[in-house]
């Protein structure tokens, strides 16, 4: 496998945390989110009392601050 591909298979191995908006922690372990493009989805784990929440993989993974940001598209 050549240099680059191997530097490449490493960054996309990673898992990608996003943080996404809570609507609503359900009782049956999964909580409704929103993304920064306005979309919904229900993804798994009810541990969060926060607005926002780090979600990885489709799981919530804990709670992120509620800061500004900003998008940028290049």
């Amino acid at each position: 496998m050549s240099n680059a591909l191997s530097r490449l298979s490493a960054i996309l191995a990673n898992p990608r945390r996003t943080i996404v908006e809570v609507v609503q922690v359900h009782s049956n372990g999964t909580t409704t989110v929103r993304h920064a493009d306005g979309s919904e989805t229900t993804v798994l784990g009810s541990d969060v009392v926060a607005s926002h929440a780090y979600m990885e993989n489709g799981k919530i993974i804990g709670e992120a601050p509620d800061l500004p940001y900003y998008e940028i598209e290049v």
